[in-house]
């Protein structure tokens, strides 16, 4: 299922990276556009979680290879169609030419506005630019109504209640911070192995998500299996270290 996009926007200037940039270049991007206007950062702004909103929404269609190649085939039309609007020359001058009716002394004499280029050969040429336009224009047209009649038929939805049994669970921390808990609890007071470093990376890369928090705890996963591998307590410990103080323990 694809993302839906906004043809008008401009993701890549609203993350301010290239048309061409990389998956590692739009990451970046956002994390640095995240920790600007993040609402947790924000509190009571709305301009702020409407920016963060945008960004998110860049992010998701670029981050899609094919929502994002989508996505990039109707910008570029967009882009050519407003160059050729902007581009078309302008109509001749039009003169004003003396039109010999029937010759009378007791009459006046009457006159026409007419184009040099001919009147047909303009109307002709009017009409293949209009066309190509409508042509170019009718696919935007259809994708913004469609994307706006899905978010009218979103807005219309009811709020579904919570289940019971959700709303009597405790809340539960962050997912990168409950993560580094769990995994600090496999870790302490453990000595180095290669097989408890193996399934503590995997746990992490099971419930990290894409915050920077979740990036230097997969950074630890990493770094347990070096040290679990090269037999580096002093590496191990600092690694177990760096966990608990994600984990909120230290």
């Amino acid at each position: 299922m694809r993302i839906p996009f906004d043809p008008a926007t401009d993701y890549y200037q609203l993350l301010g990276v290239a048309p061409g940039a990389s998956v590692d270049e739009i990451q970046a991007a956002y994390r640095r556009l995240a920790k600007a206007v993040h609402p947790d950062l924000n509190s009571g702004s709305t301009a702020a979680a409407a920016r963060m909103a945008q960004v998110n929404v860049a992010k998701s269609v670029l981050l899609d290879p094919e929502t994002r190649a989508s996505y990039d085939q109707f910008r570029a039309t967009r882009r050519r169609a407003i160059g050729q609007v902007v581009s078309t020359p302008a109509p001749p001058p039009s003169t004003v030419r003396y039109a010999p009716y029937a010759a009378s002394t007791s009459q006046r004499p009457r006159y026409r506005v007419v184009s040099q280029s001919g009147g047909r050969a303009a109307r002709s040429g009017f009409d293949r630019q209009t066309g190509l336009l409508l042509v170019v224009a009718l696919p935007l047209i259809a994708a913004l109504v469609l994307y706006v009649f899905q978010a009218f038929q979103l807005s219309v939805q009811p709020l579904r209640a919570a289940p019971p049994d959700l709303s009597q669970m405790p809340a539960s921390r962050p997912t990168a911070r409950g993560a580094a808990d769990a995994v600090f609890a496999m870790l302490h007071a453990q000595p180095p192995s290669r097989e408890l470093a193996t399934r503590a990376n995997n746990m992490i890369l099971a419930r990290a998500n894409s915050t920077p928090e979740s990036e230097l705890l997969r950074a630890d996963g990493r770094r347990l299996l070096q040290s679990a591998t090269a037999g580096d307590d002093a590496a191990w410990n600092a690694t177990v270290d760096d966990v608990c103080r994600l984990a909120g323990r230290c």
